[in-house]
């Protein structure tokens, strides 16, 4: 959307306000972002019917009507002899706010994605991290755009090894080379691995990061600050309630978005996640199986879906102190493998309780007897197995 001849550029905070003044004058339940969705949507398509309007942007035809007539009151649109489209006031408003509606692919990205691999630290197992492929990257930076979820928005990534931040904040960097198509975004980052929070300063200094335990509330300086939430928490039913109640203390009003990754659990599983969605206050947009790829998670079939949240005006985190309950895939369904070394055929146990408790870290130590670091996985059992008369042995 090119900017009309003679209007004034708006300031971002002036453009929030516009949001909030109309929702609230036109009762519009979805809030400012609905009139924010509203506004691009006419911007995208102008002159544009309203009918049409109405059934792009999935609202009733009398909301759309009466959200029109108070942006009209306010010189932001204006009858068209197709429709309805924005005046230059209003065009200084979406480009204040939203950045260029047309503007949503990210051609080059993963070309300046080449050393992720080189920055990424190792995937640490037993905090259930896994490395999302650089083409999932790029996907979750264009549905981030797709969903009016990038440009002037307040990002924040709970937990973030796969380097999604950095994604966005090259893909901006990219734009600015050139002409940026939207306010810029700000990022920030909450994990509990500092080598993460390392690397991601290293790939994207406009990053802030924060080194917390997500079991314990936000910091209060993070709390009720964000428009747009962005995790992919360990896949265990604690965890989607802990990641997705974090998400709730960060969002700032109603409308807010969060992008939500989860595996594909069985359906008493995926139940309870989807109970946790709904008993937070969150409303499921989009869900979208086999969204996400991860480099060699053979125990997820190395994909997960990608869920798109709105944050409903009853949103309000069922867990707010310290979690202390299951957490990461180890705390649900505790599992012992047992390795065999390919230098002299010794077989030592890897898991919770045990001397090592990932392949890495016997690989990184070799093997005691031949100091070969090379083994191949020969059998496993869950500790349940092993505790009971007659389990497995090592």
């Amino acid at each position: 959307m090119a900017l009309r001849e003679g209007h004034e550029q708006l300031h971002a905070g002036d453009g929030g306000q516009i949001l909030s003044e109309v929702a609230s004058a036109s009762h519009l339940r979805e809030g400012r972002e609905g009139v924010r969705t509203i506004l691009r949507a006419i911007a995208t398509l102008e002159p544009v019917p309203v009918r049409v309007l109405a059934s792009k942007v999935r609202l009733p035809l009398p909301v759309t009507v009466a959200v029109i007539g108070e942006l009209s009151a306010r010189g932001m649109t204006e009858r068209a002899p197709n429709g309805v489209r924005l005046t230059s006031a209003g065009a200084s408003c979406v480009e204040t706010i939203c950045g260029d509606a047309g503007h949503d692919e990210t051609t080059g990205l993963s070309a300046v994605l080449d050393d992720l691999a080189a920055l990424r630290p190792q995937a640490d197992v037993t905090l259930d991290q896994a490395k999302a492929t650089v083409g999932t990257l790029v996907r979750r930076v264009n549905y981030l755009l797709k969903n009016d979820s990038l440009w002037g928005r307040r990002i924040l990534f709970l937990g973030d090894d796969d380097f999604v931040s950095v994604a966005v904040a090259r893909w901006v960097h990219q734009c600015a080379g050139g002409e940026p198509a939207g306010p810029t975004p700000t990022l920030t980052v909450v994990d509990i691995d500092g080598r993460v929070c390392d690397g991601i300063k290293k790939a994207a200094p406009s990053v802030q990061t924060f080194v917390h335990d997500l079991r314990k509330p936000l910091p209060d300086s993070l709390q009720h600050r964000f428009d747009v939430v962005f995790t992919d928490p360990p896949y265990t039913p604690g965890g989607a309630e802990l990641f997705l109640c974090r998400a709730a203390e960060a969002v700032e009003h109603e409308g807010a978005h969060c992008f939500f990754s989860m595996g594909h659990l069985d359906p008493g599983g995926m139940r309870q996640v989807q109970a946790a969605i709904s008993g937070i206050g969150w409303v499921i947009v989009e869900w979208i199986p086999a969204f996400n790829e991860y480099e060699g998670s053979s125990v997820l079939a190395n994909v997960s879906l990608m869920a798109h949240l709105i944050a409903t005006p009853e949103i309000a985190p069922t867990l707010r102190e310290t979690y202390e309950g299951p957490l990461y895939t180890a705390d649900v369904r505790p599992v012992i493998r047992v390795y065999r070394c390919l230098g002299c055929s010794a077989e030592w146990e890897v898991g919770q309780g045990k001397r090592w408790i990932t392949v890495e870290r016997l690989k990184e130590d070799r093997c005691p007897l031949c100091r070969s670091d090379r083994f191949l996985r020969a059998r496993q059992y869950s500790r349940a197995e092993f505790e009971k008369p007659g389990g497995a042995q090592n």
